[in-house]
């Protein structure tokens, strides 16, 4: 409430109280997410539940495909992706992985930060994804788990090439963007 309007009163140490009304007005001009971060990621793992992700570059890079390409940004909470050393990186998401595996909804396995780490839902999570998953639309459950198909086969390389030619700014600060120089040939570039 940046402006003085519904302020009932104002103290001595700039505290301010607001009438109920002017509350009212500002909730209802706030929208709630469909998703949060740790439902977007049981998505995900659920799109090919009986095949892992392997690595959490993998998981990382396919979570921001999946953000930007096929679930809508204003469906689905913030996740403050920022140009990393390998590319977009969200801290908020090594958060809410840490949680899912606290959680009991995804199994990490694996030497952590290796290509050997592996992430796939437990029971719980597949419990858990099936309900979120039935609040996709029709559309979104047709071409996601193709996507993930698709994005997990391309492995660490293949992944980090598609990010880093389609989205160049989030390649800026990564230690190894110079292996993945885009290749132009015919109609495309790759």
């Amino acid at each position: 409430m940046a402006s003085n309007e519904g302020i009932t009163e104002k103290f001595d140490d700039d505290t301010v109280t607001y009438s109920l009304e002017a509350v009212q007005k500002v909730l209802e001009g706030l929208k709630p997410k469909k998703f949060t971060l740790s439902d977007a990621t049981l998505i995900l793992l659920y799109a090919q539940s009986e095949n892992p992700i392997f690595g959490r570059i993998m998981l990382t890079k396919e979570m921001f495909l999946l953000l930007n390409e096929v679930l809508e940004k204003n469906d689905v909470q913030e996740s403050k992706f920022v140009a990393y050393h390998f590319g977009p990186y969200s801290f908020v998401l090594g958060n809410v992985l840490s949680n899912l595996e606290s959680a009991g909804f995804v199994d990490r396995t694996g030497k952590k930060n290796s290509k050997v780490e592996h992430f796939k839902l437990t029971s719980k999570g597949k419990e858990r994804a099936s309900t979120l998953w039935n609040k996709l639309s029709i559309n979104i459950k047709d071409e996601l788990p193709a996507k993930r198909k698709g994005w997990d086969q391309l492995g660490v390389d293949g992944i980090l090439r598609l990010v880093y030619c389609k989205y160049p700014d989030f390649s800026k600060n990564s230690y190894i963007k110079g292996r993945y120089k885009n290749i132009s040939s015919g109609r495309g570039i790759g």
